[in-house]
Order: structure tokens, then sequence, then C-alpha cells
């Protein structure tokens, strides 16, 4: 009798953690549509396609973000991904950066953000770049 209250109890948890994990992935995922909408939208537009409505203007073409994972062998790059949004380490092979520097803005936001009280800017930054590369493999045209 015990035994089965027990296993009771801990399928609870297990169940109360997955629906945990469910509701963290859901938030993540807002947060990332979120910084994408009004961050990359305005180049990037609405499908990742390269076709916002700022890109006519731009003298280089915008790369197509919908297909990041195709062009890498089936393979979603996100280490390289977040050091690309991140920006502020230049990459070797990138070439000339012609897109925001993030991390800066976001230092920049986290320095409003946490007025008068302790913070860490890094993981302000780090958050938020996490949450747009996981939107950007939402995105992902899928075979």
């Amino acid at each position: 009798m015990r035994r089965s209250t027990i296993a009771t109890i801990l399928a609870g948890v297990a169940v109360g953690f997955a629906f945990a994990g469910t509701a963290w992935a859901e938030a993540r995922s807002e947060m990332g549509k979120q910084e994408y909408e009004s961050n990359c939208v305005a180049c990037h537009g609405t499908g990742g396609k390269g076709d916002g409505y700022f890109a006519q203007y731009l003298k280089l073409p915008i790369p197509d973000l919908s297909t990041i994972q195709q062009r890498n062998n089936g393979v979603f790059p996100s280490d390289r991904m977040v050091e690309i949004i991140d920006g502020r380490t230049a990459l070797k092979g990138h070439g000339p950066r012609n897109m925001p520097i993030w991390g800066t803005t976001y230092t920049e936001k986290a320095a409003n953000y946490y007025r008068g009280t302790a913070y860490d800017s890094e993981q302000f930054v780090r958050v938020r770049v996490l949450a747009l590369t996981d939107y950007l493999y939402s995105l992902q045209v899928r075979k």
C-alpha cells in the first residue's frame, strides 16, 4: 500500500515538472517571438525570408533565416547563431558586421530595466539571445 502511494506521489511530481517544463518552453518561445518582432522583422520579415519592409533600403541582400538549418546540412547551428546575434565578438569568416550588435543593445536595456538594483547584465543578454535563437529554430523550413 505504501509503495503505491509513493509511486502515485512521484508520478504526480513528474507530471508537474513536465507541465512546468512546457510552460517554460512556451514562455521562452513567446519571449523569442517578441524579441524577433521588435528587433528583426523590419529587415528579415515575419517569416524570416529577408523580405522585411526595411530591406528595400539596404544595399546588401538580407539572409533568409528560415533556411539556416537547410544550408547547414540539416543541422541548426545554435552556438553560431548565438554568437552572430550577440555580435560582441568578431567572427572569422562572417564578413563585415551589417546588423546591430544585440549584445550591446541588450546590455544597455538591462541597465535601464534594473535601474537602482543589483543585476547581472550578462544573464539579461543571454536569456534574450537564447530565446531569439530558439525562435529562429522554430522558423526553419521543415521538409
